[in-house]
């Protein structure tokens, strides 16, 4: 009996979960965070936490009362670090690594090491920036964003046929995948390579200003 009474509010929960997630990713944050503090209010759970964590966030609100739930309910939980690293990482960088190193050591994941990647590369810290994403690539080797962000920091390193050969593998493996043809089209155009950059850029299908304005470098 008590289960049947438990049962409807985990899914009335999970509903206004989904409702929230659905309203986030619309743009539409005042909704969303009603529905993910409608969620918290019937069952607390991590999901719901780390979601209206990002949702007042997002709408520059004070989220510390949820951060704090997240360090005392969920302290094992790798997402809570790295829901802080991502609230840190424009403000404090050196918090935001230590961040992520504690959902590293709780967890060796792709994600996390892609995390630690980009952070890395923000600060200029090239070579360890290196290292990381080769380790998330030895964790999944056919995630094409981990090859497209290998060949963005080789670039800042100035090492551009291994560029190249990183954004190679991204392109074979999601053809689609916009960022990596952009990051092609650049080494084509810093080698002199015009007619390759142009035939790159042709390929992406959402031209922002900046393939316009690469499209044009590679016509002059």
């Amino acid at each position: 009996m008590s289960e049947d009474r438990v049962l409807p509010s985990l899914m009335k929960s999970n509903d206004e979960y989904m409702a929230a997630l659905e309203l986030k990713e619309d743009g539409y944050l005042e909704e969303a965070e009603k529905h993910a503090l409608k969620s918290l209010e019937i069952k607390e759970n991590v999901e719901a936490l780390l979601l209206i964590v990002d949702i007042l966030e997002k709408q520059n609100k004070d989220s510390s009362q949820y951060i704090r739930k997240l360090l005392e309910d969920y302290p094992l939980n790798p997402e809570t670090y790295r829901r802080l690293y991502l609230s840190n990482f424009e403000k404090n960088k050196e918090d935001a690594l230590t961040y992520i190193n504690k959902a590293i050591g709780i967890m060796r994941k792709g994600i996390y090491y892609e995390d630690k990647a980009k952070l890395l590369l923000s600060m200029k810290r090239y070579i360890e920036s290196l290292a990381s994403i080769d380790q998330a690539i030895k964790l999944e080797n056919r995630n094409s964003r981990f090859w497209t962000l290998r060949g963005s920091i080789l670039i800042e390193l100035g090492k551009l046929a291994d560029a190249k050969e990183a954004e190679d593998v991204a392109v074979k493996l999601d053809p689609r995948n916009d960022a990596a043809l952009k990051l092609l089209a650049k080494i084509f155009l810093a080698t002199g390579d015009k007619n390759r950059a142009r035939e790159t850029l042709l390929k992406i299908e959402n031209k922002d200003e900046e393939v316009t304005r690469l499209l044009e470098d590679s016509l002059v």
